[in-house]
Parts: C-alpha cells; sequence; structure tokens
C-alpha cells in the first residue's frame, strides 16, 4: 500500500515574499493565508479526504468532490477501520451526540459485560454535500476514472474553513468541462453548510446536476422518513439512531442555480444509479441545464441539519437553515462564515516558529513545525462550537456538551467513542489558547456525571464486588456514548481506572486557565470529590507492605492488561486525593483526613538496582511499551519524582515502532524539562508528528505505518486528532516549560539550539492573556490588556506571580510591564565535553532513507534514547553534519553509542563541503575534498543475550571509542560525514543498524597534536556548499594519494564483508 508521507527535504520555499512552501507531493503551503493546495489526485483511499466540521456537524469528502466515496478495496484489508467496529473506510457525516445504544455489532475488550447493557456508537447520517454533473451519460462523481481529470487541484484555507476543489472534466472526446467546487460547514450557524458548483464548458452541452443526499454514509442509522418540497425546491430524509427511539435527525438541501439556463426536474426523475447505494434514506433532485460556450454556470445547495438531541423541533430547525441560507445566499453565508473562523484562528493563537522579522528558517524541519502549528489546531477546534456560535444558537444548552471523538466528526474510527484522549490529548493545549472552545470536553462530563455516580453500583460485575466496598462517588466508563454507563468495551472496573483522575485534572485545568471560580466550585469540584472518594475506596491495603496498592488495573500502556500496582495511576491517584484537598481548602470547603492518610501510604512501583519507576510490580525486562505511560507522570502530574530521566531513557527504548504518535509529545516535552543536555526534546517533537503526518491534509494517522500487514495487525485510527493534539501541546508545555498550578504561572523555557525564536500562542492564566517570546537565551512575557476573559480572577489584576520551574526565585508579571526570564541553556551544554556535532544541522542525503521517525539528527542530540536508522542493510548510508566551524583542530576522539543494533561497518570522513553521494558513497569527483578519519568492522560490545530479556537493568547500548593519535589524525572540516552499513542486532536485521549517539571531540590543548587553525575563504559553489579552502588538516600531495587508496581499499573491503 502507498502511503503518501511528506519529506523534509522537500519543505523549501517557492516565495520568500509570500511564504509559500513545497514538498515533494506537489503539496504547497502558504504561510500568510494559511493554505494548503495540492495538485495530486488520489481517489479511494481514506488518507487523501477532508473533513469539514464546525463542532456541532461532521463530514468527510471525497478526494475528487463533495461526494460520497468508498475505499477501494485492496489484498491487504487496509480499507477498513479498526477497533471495534472494523467497518469499511467511507465517507462519514454525522451530528454531535448523535450515538445509538444498545450495540452489540462491535468487539469488545471483557465480552462477558454485554450481559448488562450493549456498547453505544456514533451513528451516521446521510451524505449531504453532494452535487453529481450528468453529461451524456458520463457521470461526475467520486469515483469519476482519473484519466478523465486534467489540471486538478484542490485548497484548504485554514484562515476560513473552506474547502475548494478545480480541475477540468472530459466527460467524452470532443467535451471539456472547466469545473469548480467550494463549500464549508458554518463555523457561526451550527445547523447550516453551503456548496458551490461553477461549471464552464468549451461547447454547448446539455448537462444535468443532481443535488443528492446520500442514506449510504447514515450507518448505524434506521430510515424514518424523506420528501421533497416542490414550491421551495427542497429534499429531506430523516434517521434515527439505532435502538433510540425518541432521537430523530433531519438532513434539508434547497437547490438554487442560474435559472434562465433551465429548468427543475423533481428527484423522483434521479435514478438510482447516482447513488452509492441503493438505501432508503437517500433522496435528491436534479436540473436540466443547457451550457453555452465560455459561459458560467453556478449551482448551490444550501444545507440545513439537526437532530432532537439538541433541538426540540428538528424538522422546523433543519428546514429553517437550509430556506434562510438560501434567502442569503452563498457569498453572504460565506463572509459570516469566514469572520468566525477568523476570529478562532487569529494570527497569534498558533505558535510561531518566524525570526522577527517574520521570515522563517530554511530548515525544513522548522518549516514543517510552521505548518503544523496551524493545521493541529485548525483539526481540533473544528469539532468545537465558540462562544459566539453558542450565542448565536440561544444559548442552547444541548449544544456544547459532546466532546470530542478520537478521529473527530468526519470519522467513525474507534466507534466515534469518547476516550481520555478528548481531556489529556486534545484539549490540554487549546484549553490554554481556546478555554472557550473547550467547553465541550468538560461539558461532556458534567452531562454524564449522574450516570457516573449510578456506575458505582456495578461493581459486582468486577473484582471489586466485595459487600458493602463502595458507599459513594462515581466512577467514569474507559469508553462512553450517548449515556455514560459500564459497557463491554468500556468497562469502569479492572480496567483503565486513569480516565477519572484524567477527568478531575481537566476540571482543574479549566479553573486555572479561566479563573472562573464559581464554575469550578459549584460544578467542577464535587465532581473531582467524587472521583477522589472513589479512589479512596478502590486501592486495597497491603498488610505485608504497609502500603495502599491498586489492584488489577491497565494502565495507559495498553500492551499490560489487568496487572497489579500500576505506575502512572498510582501516582495519579495519590495527586488526585492530595490535589482535591487542596482545592477544598482553597475553596472554604473541609479536607478529608483519610484521603490524605492513604496518599501518605501510596508508593509507586519502583526498581530501585535499575532506579526506574515500573509499569506494574510484576514487570519485567522483556517489557514492549504501546504508548507513553509511566512517563506521563512527569509530564502532567506534577509529581516529584527522582527516577525521572532514568525512566525517559529506559522507557524511550522499550517504546513500540507500532505506537501513536503523542507518546512522542510527551518525551518531548518531559525531555526538555528534565535532561541535563542536548536537544533531544526537538527529535522527539518531530518523531511525534513527521512519521505520522499524510498528504496531502497534514492529517497525522494513529501509526508509522498505515499498512495492517506491516504494522503489527493494527487498522490506524484517522484522522487522528489525538496525535494532533499531543504534538499540539509541545510548544508551550515543552520549549516553554508551562506547569499547571492554580497560584502561580509557572514556567521553565529552554529553546533547542535549532529554534533561533519561537513566539507562543497566545494562552490564557486565571482569565488573563499573556504572550511569550522566546529566543536562544531569554524568554519575554507580557499580559495582553486586549486578551482577559469575562471570568478573570479579580486576585491577579495587577500582578501574577510567576515561577521558572526548580529554578530558585520569583518574579512577578505586572499589568503594564514585560517581564524577561533566562532560559536553560539546555541545548548549548554538551553531553560529551569538546563533541563538535551536538545539536547542530544535518543535511539531508536521498540516498539513504531512514524508517519512520529514526531521523539522522538523533545521532547528535546528546541522547542515546533517540536514534537513527536507515531503511536499508546492505547499502552504505550516510549522514553529514554541518559543524558550522570557522576554526578547525586535530580529531583527538570518535565516540560512538549503537544502541542495540550496530552497523557491520562505520566510516567517519571530513570536508569542507556537503559533498554529494550517490547510491554507492561519495561522487568521485569529490573525493579531494573528502577525508577518511576512521573506518572499521563494529565489534558488538553488548551482545544481546536471551537469559537477561526479562532482567530490568538500566540500557547500555554497544559502544566503540575511537582514539586518533599523532600521524593519524585528521583535522576537523566544517562538514563530517559518517556512513554505515549492515546490522549487527540480536532482533530485526531487516533494517539498517542504529546509531544512538556520534560525538566526534577535538584536541585539548596541550594533548597529542597541534592547535586548531582558521579555514580559509574562498567562493561559494552553491547554496548548500560552505566557503572553500583547506579541508580539515594541511595534507600533503603524497598523504592526499595515500588517503585516497586506504579509502578505495576500505570500500573493497566492505563490499566484499557485506
Amino acid at each position: 500500500m502507498r502511503i503518501r508521507r511528506l519529506f523534509l527535504s522537500a519543505l523549501m520555499p517557492l516565495a520568500a515574499s509570500t511564504q509559500i512552501i513545497t514538498t515533494a507531493d506537489s503539496i504547497q503551503w502558504n504561510d500568510t493565508s494559511w493554505q494548503i493546495e495540492t495538485i495530486g489526485l488520489d481517489q479511494g483511499r481514506y488518507q487523501s479526504r477532508m473533513s469539514l466540521a464546525n463542532g456541532y456537524l461532521g463530514i468527510n469528502l471525497a478526494a475528487l468532490g463533495p461526494f460520497f466515496e468508498a475505499d477501494t478495496p485492496d489484498v491487504m484489508q487496509d480499507n477498513y477501520n479498526g477497533w471495534p467496529l472494523f467497518n469499511p473506510r467511507q465517507t462519514f457525516a454525522t451530528i454531535a451526540g448523535f450515538y445509538d445504544v444498545d450495540d452489540r455489532d462491535g468487539a469488545t475488550n471483557y465480552p462477558w459485560l454485554g450481559q448488562y447493557g450493549g456498547d453505544s456508537f456514533l451513528s451516521g447520517i446521510p451524505h449531504w454535500a453532494g452535487l453529481i454533473v450528468n453529461v451524456n451519460g458520463a457521470i461526475l462523481n467520486a469515483s469519476t476514472d482519473g484519466r478523465e481529470i486534467d489540471k486538478f487541484s484542490t485548497r484548504l484555507d485554514m484562515k476560513s474553513g473552506i474547502l475548494h476543489w478545480q480541475f477540468d472534466w472530459h466527460p467524452d472526446h470532443d467535451t471539456l468541462i472547466n469545473v469548480e467546487y467550494k463549500m464549508f460547514v458554518h463555523k457561526l450557524y451550527v445547523n447550516q453548510a453551503a456548496i458551490e458548483l461553477r461549471l464552464e464548458s468549451n461547447r454547448d452541452v446539455n448537462v444535468t446536476v443532481y443535488d443528492v443526499i446520500d442514506g449510504t454514509s447514515a450507518v448505524r442509522a434506521e430510515f424514518v422518513d424523506k420528501g421533497y418540497e416542490e414550491e421551495s425546491r427542497t429534499i429531506w430524509s430523516a434517521v434515527r439512531p439505532h435502538n433510540v427511539t425518541d432521537v430523530i435527525a433531519y438532513v434539508v438541501s434547497t437547490l438554487r442555480w442560474d435559472r434562465y439556463f433551465g429548468k427543475l426536474n423533481t428527484q423522483f426523475e434521479v435514478n438510482d444509479q447516482i447513488f452509492s447505494s441503493m438505501n432508503l434514506a437517500s433522496v435528491g433532485q436534479s436540473v436540466h441545464v443547457e451550457l453555452e460556450r465560455n459561459r458560467n454556470v453556478f449551482f448551490r445547495k444550501y444545507v440545513g441539519i439537526a437532530s432532537s438531541d439538541a433541538f426540540e423541533d428538528p424538522k422546523k430547525t433543519a428546514m429553517e437553515a437550509s430556506n434562510l441560507g438560501a434567502q442569503a445566499g452563498f457569498p453572504e453565508l460565506q463572509f459570516s462564515h469566514t469572520a468566525e473562523w477568523q476570529s478562532i484562528m487569529t494570527h497569534d493563537s498558533v505558535d510561531r516558529y518566524n525570526y522577527p522579522n517574520d521570515t522563517l528558517p530554511e530548515d525544513p524541519h522548522i518549516r514543517e513545525l510552521q505548518i503544523t502549528s496551524v493545521t493541529n489546531p485548525f483539526m481540533i477546534l473544528q469539532n468545537t462550537i465558540g462562544p459566539n456560535a453558542l450565542a448565536a444558537a440561544g444559548y442552547n444548552p444541548r449544544l456544547n456538551i459532546h466532546s470530542i471523538p478520537v478521529c473527530g466528526l468526519g470519522s467513525d474510527c474507534y466507534g466515534g467513542l469518547i476516550f481520555w484522549d478528548a481531556e489529556t490529548w486534545m484539549g490540554l493545549g487549546l484549553q490554554l489558547s481556546h478555554p472557550q472552545h473547550i467547553d465541550n470536553v468538560v461539558n461532556y462530563r458534567v452531562e454524564m456525571y449522574p450516570q457516573a455516580k449510578e456506575n458505582i453500583k456495578t461493581a459486582f460485575a468486577s473484582s471489586k464486588n466485595q459487600t458493602g466496598r463502595f458507599t459513594g462517588g462515581c466512577v467514569f466508563p474507559w469508553t462512553s456514548g450517548r449515556i455514560g454507563n459500564c459497557t463491554a468495551s468500556g468497562p469502569c472496573f479492572d480496567y483503565e481506572y486513569h480516565v477519572n483522575g484524567d477527568i478531575a485534572i481537566a476540571f482543574r485545568n479549566q479553573y486555572i486557565v479561566t479563573g472562573d471560580a464559581k464554575q469550578f466550585k459549584e460544578t467542577f469540584l464535587p465532581i473531582a470529590n467524587d472521583i477522589a472518594y472513589f479512589y479512596s475506596e478502590l486501592v486495597d491495603y497491603n498488610e505485608t507492605s504497609g502500603y495502599y496498592e491498586l489492584l488489577n488495573a491497565t494502565d495507559p500502556d495498553e500492551y499490560a492488561n489487568n496487572v497489579d500496582h500500576v505506575g502512572f495511576t498510582s501516582a495519579l491517584i495519590q495527586r488526585t486525593l492530595n490535589e482535591t484537598n487542596e482545592l477544598n481548602r482553597l475553596f472554604g470547603l473541609p479536607q478529608n483526613e483519610t484521603w490524605n492518610r492513604i496518599s501518605a501510604q501510596m508508593r509507586l512501583p519502583v526498581h530501585e538496582e535499575a532506579g526506574i519507576v515500573m509499569e506494574y510490580a510484576s514487570m519485567n525486562g522483556s517489557i514492549v511499551v504501546k504508548q507513553a505511560d509511566v512517563v506521563l507522570i512527569d509530564d502532567i502530574l506534577n509529581y516529584e519524582n527522582p527516577y525521572s530521566l532514568v525512566d525517559l531513557d529506559y522507557y524511550a527504548n522499550k517504546q513500540s515502532s507500532d505506537g501513536p504518535g503523542m507518546t512522542y509529545a510527551t518525551f518531548s516535552i518531559v525531555a526538555n524539562e528534565i535532561s541535563p543536555s542536548g536537544c533531544s526534546s526537538y527529535t522527539y517533537h518531530h518523531l511525534s508528528s513527521q512519521p505520522y503526518i499524510r498528504a496531502p491534509w497534514f492529517q497525522y494517522s494513529e501509526q508509522t505505518v498505515d499498512s495492517f500487514i506491516l504494522n503489527g495487525g493494527t487498522h490506524p485510527g484517522f484522522p487522528f486528532l489525538t496525535g494532533m493534539g499531543g504534538a499540539n501541546r509541545i510548544g508551550i508545555f515543552g520549549y516553554l516549560g508551562f506547569r499547571m498550578f492554580v497560584d502561580k504561572l509557572d514556567i521553565d523555557p529552554s529553546l533547542p539550539p535549532q529554534i533561533p525564536h519561537l513566539n507562543y500562542r497566545t494562552f490564557y492564566w486565571q482569565g488573563y492573556g499573556i504572550n511569550a517570546t522566546s529566543n536562544a537565551t531569554h524568554t519575554t512575557l507580557v499580559r495582553l490588556p486586549e486578551r482577559i476573559l469575562d471570568t478573570a480572577n479579580p486576585a491577579y489584576a495587577s500582578s501574577i506571580p510567576v515561577t521558572l520551574g526548580t529554578r530558585p526565585g520569583s518574579y512577578t508579571l505586572k499589568s503594564d510591564e514585560e517581564l524577561i526570564v533566562p532560559n536553560r541553556m539546555l541545548g548549548q551544554t554538551l553531553t560529551a565535553a569538546g563533541n563538535i556535532l551536538q545539536c547542530r544541522p544535518v543535511i539531508a542525503n536521498r540516498f539513504s532513507r531512514t524508517l519512520p521517525g529514526q531521523f539522522p539528527i538523533a545521532a547528535i542530540d546528546g541522547a542515546s534514547s533517540t536514534k537513527w536508522q536507515p531503511e536499508n542493510p546492505t547499502r552504505m548510508s550516510y549522514m553529514t553534519v554541518d559543524t558550522q566551524a570557522t576554526t578547525f583542530g586535530p580529531i583527538a576522539h570518535i565516540l560512538f553509542d549503537w544502541g542495540a543494533q550496530p552497523p557491520v561497518y562505520f566510516e567517519v570522513l571530513v570536508s569542507n563541503h556537503s559533498i554529494p553521494t550517490t547510491e554507492t558513497g561519495f561522487a568521485v569527483d569529490a573525493l579531494d575534498d573528502v577525508h577518511y578519519v576512521s573506518q572499521a568492522l563494529v565489534k558488538v560490545s553488548e551482545p544481546w543475550d536471551p537469559e537477561r530479556a526479562t532482567v530490568i537493568e538500566p540500557v547500555k547500548g554497544n559502544q566503540t571509542n575511537v582514539s586518533l593519535l599523532g600521524k593519524d589524525r585528521v583535522w576537523s572540516g566544517r562538514f563530517v560525514h559518517l556512513g554505515i552499513s549492515g546490522n549487527l542486532g540480536g532482533g530485526n536485521r531487516s533494517a539498517g543498524g542504529t546509531v544512538a549517539e556520534w560525538s566526534v571531540i577535538l584536541a585539548e590543548d596541550g594533548e597529542d597534536g597541534e592547535g586548531g587553525g582558521d579555514a580559509e575563504e574562498g567562493e561559494d559553489d552553491d547554496d548548500d556548499d560552505a566557503s572553500e579552502g583547506s579541508s580539515g588538516g594541511q595534507y600533503g600531495e603524497e598523504d592526499a594519494k595515500e588517503k585516497k587508496l586506504l579509502a578505495q581499499l576500505w570500500q573493497r573491503i566492505r563490499q566484499n564483508v557485506l
């Protein structure tokens, strides 16, 4: 299966004045207008489809236009969604909260729990966006043969939330019709959407345009009725969720066109073949038009949708929305829709990697971060309802209570269920910048709270079935839909209890960012108290150890189910008990001494010899981790953990390559918080996004590899908003070091050397908007008087206390003064003293492809927990580091930590140019500037020992240290090159060897060798070359011949050996 990833090496500028970036897939990003445009047509593949939503409505659109589309079947079965539905992938449309009940069709975690009630999955509604064209029997729809399409382009505008398509269609040999579609789901008026079709023909031709409501996407829904209103040219269809008799949804479409071109036919003249399947909920109407040569004709459909979940008379609401849209017209609707998006996606609402003069660095890695700093929040914010939209709907209390499904409202991945993903991953980053838009996340849990109290009574179906054990509190299920009850796919007991603490954290965070004390005390704090109460009765007292422990539970790492004394959830319970008491005290409520006692008698499972927190008490060294678990303790809990650094190193090396990307977002945040040196946070940042991004829309997949056969047997969720939310956290929680405290603004900024400047999104603390900007050495904070919420805490109106993590001292951010604080110089601190490579730029090599996420930058980031790994073990793979040096010296040592899979052979070379490589090595005509420093076959220093596979011990990679003495020394050059081949690892050798860390150390003064010298200046050959001059040292003619002969000899040796 083809996976259209975006290649960093191709993220280059087209025009600096307009800040346009293009990729290898012919995808362009306009950094001024925030538009993505592609000319690649890729039909029948879910990765190529875009979804539009407004927080109430959501719809997925075909690659070719606003049509229904099903994935093209393939032998790998990659055209199926994953757990729990395993249904075919196709375009999906729905309404927020439109869940069925008592659904028995999905897979489950604990089948026997099904006897107590079925699941609740998100039902679909008919696909409502289609405007299909017929020219003499040739049909323009999602499955139109791509050979009939020419000059295709499609564009997504993230400042206006509008999706465009434009192309030439050749329905027959003589006819060419220029086609343009434009559509949006109205961000302000949540019941409305609009689609515009423009046709222009090269000759006079008869055309029929069909306004289609396609029932095929109404999955897990039951047909109710449909109709046609001839007077208003309106069609409608009604469905209800499976097994829900008191809820109904209406989808209404009103068609308008340039009337003088033709007349409208009734829906009964629409041939069933126009629809994607024979579905009772399908309905259509058509208009026959005589196109005149070179004359534009417009067709517009105005859609209204409502369900009785939020509206008492959904048919009336949907009809009015459709008819009012038609009366207003497309331009007026587009204007109000665009204005609302522009009030949400403001310039200061996203992280900006521009220089102060607004230009972008040339580094393709930075350019990708610039793009995703916009695309990630946009994709999530599509699935939220803002305060303006809520006001426009008359503050309807039933609108903003449905949270965010894992893949949003345009997909039924994971059955559209609500997980901890909404609070911990999608919501957490946006709470800071868009707190009022994340209300639906916390409101959903408030809505489910009465059922959560009832769920306590179902403990009899679990291992916690002791009579009288639970006397109160509340417990939320792992997954939930319409009801929030305990189900077979979403148990309340004996599974992922951490979801309850995650909810409590979200409540606390909403108070921290909004300052809304009334809402917190009256609405959120009672639920947090019930969660703490439940936790206090959930843990068991161990008579032997004298501590309270959590038994038979699953931590976030879902590869380890139903184990005892889990690490992260134990820390979460302890923190929840303590923090809930602290919040009670803050609001004048009594503290629960039992919670204090239990918390004081809790300990995490620790392996003292290895110095790590274990995931669970019976864990051994063979563990493979699905996703961030123990490391989350240092990310979101504000927990004192003396094992943090070793935990990060250990679990990074145990991470499954088939895991989701938000894991590495946590690793990035924690690395920037606790690492004493290096820039691994930057490596992890890219690992959290780049391997998961899919062309053309920068949407994330759940996995690095989408193929079911190759990725461990998983159909990835798509578009995976969880991963986008994780990456969206890194800037402000990682580089700014923001931590959530009620009574202080706590930051600990440290910017990696690769990022010269970062202007963080506007964020809120206690209701006050704040801007932060970092350069390499300092961070500037300033309050924004125009960004103050109505709920702001008046206690901080004039001054806000500021602390810098664990650093001593405190500061004050006043309302009328900027505050400048020093950064931690983490990236500038060398892990290996004298290393000239650490955190320097790496030049891409198109002949050395790597495994997904195993970037060359990982080999020089000062941390052995990240790795470079080429994908091919049988050929030489090279990476080149630009040391950016202007003075040079003799190389004294070369240090390698290979990790667990050392290569067979390595070579290190220096040059003063970024020398081009070929498939077999360096270009022959460039060898005069290349000097071999060292080359050798690798000896395994830490052979894999199956007898120690289960032993928990600190990670130690295979190491090679090369010391260069006397005449063997070579002087450094501006560029240093590493080539590797083969794989000596004890496990899978289907890929190249790994390089965990590579250091080149110059000789110190007085050490054997001579001092440094200046490079000679010369002219630039091209943009990638350094200035010409002497190579690292001064070589005579005989020395140069000797070096070249030696290089040729080694090439022959390695070819024979490999």
